[in-house]
């Protein structure tokens, strides 16, 4: 299958959603609803990029006719794991997704859950090692000494985060490690993505 356009991608992220939560495809008024978009040939334009290139199949006449292949059906309500993620993508664009975990999502209390799975130690003194899987509820607001998901720049990056009178800090749980400190005008872009709702550490 060819190469999807990020629009493309995100247009395929929903449907893919869509289908593993209600069990059907949305309707082209729910995806254009969704995406905001004011005509119907919007919608049908990139449903028929997605067929061409072989991502779903379209049967005109149908409410409901777009069916996805086996292979991209999700999970139903597994929690997605996320790595990079591309300047002003959606955290759960399909092109930041890189695994799924065996957990359903309604034992968070939200279906706005997402994983990061953490490469070093910087986090080792919260008991949080090399190789975890830590869950997050997704939000861009936290407290100060919450454990958070930050996107620096296309990073992520797990740490503790402080919000001081002229600085954001976000310090890691290991004393080999400096704190990272934006302060107003800094050149990185930063954004908090979640605020850490569990963790799984896979033997």
């Amino acid at each position: 299958m060819e190469n999807l356009s990020s629009k493309q991608a995100q247009v395929l992220t929903f449907l893919m959603d869509f289908n593993a939560e209600h069990g059907f495809p949305p309707t082209i008024r729910e995806l254009c609803d969704h995406f905001g978009y004011r005509s119907l040939n919007t919608a049908h334009f990139h449903l028929r990029s997605l067929e061409k290139k072989g991502y779903i199949q379209i049967h005109p006449g149908k409410g409901r006719g777009i069916t996805l292949p086996e292979a991209l059906r999700l999970p139903e309500r597994k929690i997605p794991v996320v790595g990079r993620i591309a300047a002003g993508s959606p955290i759960l664009a399909l092109e930041n997704i890189e695994d799924f975990l065996g957990i359903d999502k309604g034992f968070f209390g939200t279906e706005k859950i997402f994983a990061v799975q953490v490469k070093g130690d910087s986090m080792v003194d919260a008991h949080i090692q090399d190789g975890d899987y830590v869950i997050f509820k997704m939000q861009d607001q936290a407290q100060n000494g919450d454990i958070v998901a930050a996107l620096i720049d296309d990073e992520v990056t797990l740490k503790y985060f402080y919000r001081l009178k002229h600085q954001i800090r976000l310090k890691s749980a290991n004393s080999k490690y400096p704190p990272l400190i934006f302060k107003k005008g800094d050149t990185r872009s930063f954004r908090i993505l979640g605020v850490m709702a569990g963790l799984v550490r896979r033997k």
